[in-house]
């Protein structure tokens, strides 16, 4: 098992709280674009998440940064489900 496999298994078992810093790694490495203009938020796009359910019309969704560098476990799920349906769109 690589190490981005460990982390997602990680992320499964729900941690409180996550760094930033891995959260950011996993989303590049997936693919996303990632803006940090709105203060204590990152806003999160992926192409393959236009048009689906839980997602802007422009495929994206926040994650609100906790202290400046930490993400709260909850929204690691709506990260899982992203890459879930990315993962599924490109086989």
């Amino acid at each position: 098992m690589g190490k981005l496999e460990k982390i997602l298994k990680k992320w499964q078992s729900r941690p409180t709280l996550v760094e930033k810093n891995e959260v950011i790694s996993v989303l590049q490495r997936f693919g996303f674009e990632l803006d940090f203009k709105r203060g204590s938020h990152i806003i999160v796009r992926h192409e393959k998440l236009i048009g689906m359910p839980n997602f802007g019309q422009n495929g994206e969704f926040t994650l609100p940064v906790k202290g400046g560098r930490k993400i709260k476990g909850f929204y690691l799920l709506q990260i899982i489900k992203a890459i879930e349906i990315i993962k599924e769109k490109e086989e």
